[in-house]
């Protein structure tokens, strides 16, 4: 009797944002005779383990598990023992599973790639973030993938020419219910932000950008949270103390965004560094919403030659730029913004690439 193929998938967090909500859509394209088990981590704490409850959801086996996953707070000294023993018992894990395919999604899951390969598996890297200086420290491990499947051409053009050779350009896609109509200018111009409140997620920027403005006809609503770990914003503190605080709504985590961003004109992205590729600024364009996004990374791929691109951690262009925003200008990337999404970023481009780049790598028995 034929052997059935086997993937085991190492994802770092157990949350719902972009790279697990990728996670998501890649699993639903498996194909029917690969038997898939996910690997979780269990060394940060996530209360509500909302990955793990939508792939049992979808009969997808879950193990939480002790894994090394390469966060910034554990390439200190005193924390690299521990790092090093959960390599090495992931390791010896992956070993006597000897799967056909492993499949790490993010870069930080990148140490297990050695184990894996060394397993017998063909190794696939899911690039989501862009390697700069801070994080050159996940290159030697790369170097383990059979394949890296990079979210964006930002990404891919960054790695070293042996890493770049390759590398295959994904970019993400995701089903997307037809726009809703734009609502009534009447009360003014509705902008909304939703991501993680990580440092270089551009909140702090924003935020001053927002107080400087002089105009009383927009609305901003906030959403998202702190992220469980690294560098954060304290978003509440800085509305709090904000001139214009009377016109920022924080709502906080939410489990449907698109109610958000119907109710909105503008979705921002106000990103400090280099985005790789964010989800929600996929999600404005599926909507039908202008996006105002800084001119770096992904976003200049998802964005297009849109006039609505704004210089990284530049407060007075940002201020200028939401000075600037007016019917007109938001109706025109409205307008454009669904003919973009389905071009580049439906959900079936997305599944016959990936489906290309991943499962059509190992053979069937």
């Amino acid at each position: 009797m034929t052997r059935r193929r086997r993937c085991i998938v190492v994802h770092p967090s157990d949350e719902m944002y972009g790279a697990d909500r990728v996670l998501l859509e890649v699993l639903r394209t498996a194909p029917a005779d690969l038997d898939v088990e996910v690997w979780l981590p269990t060394d940060v704490d996530y209360p509500d383990r909302q990955l793990s409850r939508a792939l049992q959801d979808a009969g997808i086996p879950v193990r939480l598990l002790a894994l090394p996953i390469m966060r910034r707070a554990y390439l200190r000294p005193g924390r690299l023992p521990g790092l090093a023993w959960r390599a090495l018992t992931a390791s010896l894990r992956l070993l006597v599973a000897r799967p056909d395919l492993v499949y790490l999604n993010t870069a930080a899951a990148s140490l297990a790639a050695p184990a894996a390969r060394a397993s017998g598996a063909r190794v696939v890297l899911h690039l989501h973030e862009h390697i700069d200086e801070r994080s050159r420290a996940v290159l030697p491990f790369l170097r383990f993938a059979h394949r890296i499947v990079a979210v964006s051409s930002a990404v891919a053009d960054v790695l070293p020419d042996a890493l770049r050779s390759r590398t295959r350009v994904v970019n993400n896609g995701f089903d997307s219910a037809p726009p809703a109509p734009l609502p009534t200018f009447a009360n003014g111009i509705r902008v909304v932000v939703a991501s993680r409140w990580n440092a270089w997620k551009g909140h702090t920027v924003l935020l001053a950008a927002w107080g400087a403005a002089r105009r009383d006809d927009l609305r901003l609503e906030v959403l998202g949270d702190r992220p469980p770990s690294g560098e954060a914003v304290d978003v509440p503190a800085l509305v709090a103390t904000s001139p214009r605080r009377a016109s920022i709504t924080v709502t906080g985590p939410t489990s449907d965004v698109r109610v958000h961003l119907d109710a909105a004109h503008v979705v921002v992205v106000p990103s400090v560094l280099p985005d790789p590729l964010p989800t929600i600024a996929i999600e404005a364009l599926g909507a039908g919403r202008a996006l105002l996004a800084s001119d770096s990374g992904g976003l200049r791929e998802i964005a297009g030659d849109s006039p609505l691109l704004v210089a990284p951690g530049d407060v007075d262009a940002w201020t200028a730029a939401l000075e600037g925003l007016d019917e007109e200008s938001v109706r025109a990337a409205a307008g454009s913004a669904r003919a973009r999404f389905d071009k580049l970023f439906s959900r079936d481009t997305f599944d016959r690439r990936i489906r290309a780049e991943l499962w059509d790598l190992v053979p069937r028995s």
